[in-house]
C-alpha cells in the first residue's frame, strides 16, 4: 500500500508539473481541431489550471493511502477494511471515467490518469485480498 501510494503520488505529481501539455493532448483525445494557440491567454490559463484538477484527486488519493498503510503496518482492522475500499474507488473511477470519455465524450482512447486509476486499484485489491487472512 505504502509502495501503491507513493508511485500514485510522484506520478501525479509527474504529470502536473507537465500541465501545460495536458491540454493540448485533451483537445486531441476528443478529436478536436482546436488548437490551444487559438485559445485568448486568460482562458487558456484557466483551462490549464482545470486540468490539473484531477491530478489534486491524485495526490489526495495518494495520500489517503499512506495514511491506510500506516494503519496496515500496525495491523489495524479499519485499515484493512479502509484499504480494501480504497481499492474499490480507484477501479470504480476508472470505470466510470473511463466509460464517460469513451462512451459520452466520443474519445478514441481514456486518458492516462484512468490508467493509473485502474492499475494502482487493482494492484491494492489483489494484495490485500491475499493478505487480509494475516489480520483475522
Amino acid at each position: 500500500m505504502t509502495v501503491v501510494s507513493i508511485i500514485f503520488i510522484v506520478w501525479s505529481l509527474f504529470l502536473m508539473s507537465q500541465g501545460d501539455k495536458i491540454l493540448p493532448r485533451a483537445l486531441e483525445l476528443a478529436g478536436s481541431s482546436q488548437s490551444t494557440g487559438d485559445i485568448e491567454k486568460s482562458a487558456l490559463n484557466f483551462l490549464n489550471m482545470s486540468m490539473l484538477k484531477p491530478l489534486w484527486e491524485g495526490m489526495w488519493m495518494g495520500l489517503f493511502g499512506l495514511v491506510i498503510a500506516l494503519g496496515l503496518k500496525g495491523k489495524e482492522k479499519y485499515a484493512l477494511t479502509l484499504g480494501i475500499l480504497w481499492g474499490i474507488v480507484m477501479v470504480g473511477n476508472a470505470a466510470m471515467q473511463g466509460g464517460y470519455e469513451v462512451l459520452i465524450l466520443g474519445w478514441s482512447s481514456v486518458c492516462p490518469q484512468t490508467y493509473d486509476f485502474l492499475l494502482f486499484g487493482i494492484a491494492t485489491l489483489s494484495v490485500l485480498l491475499v493478505a487480509r487472512k494475516d489480520f483475522s
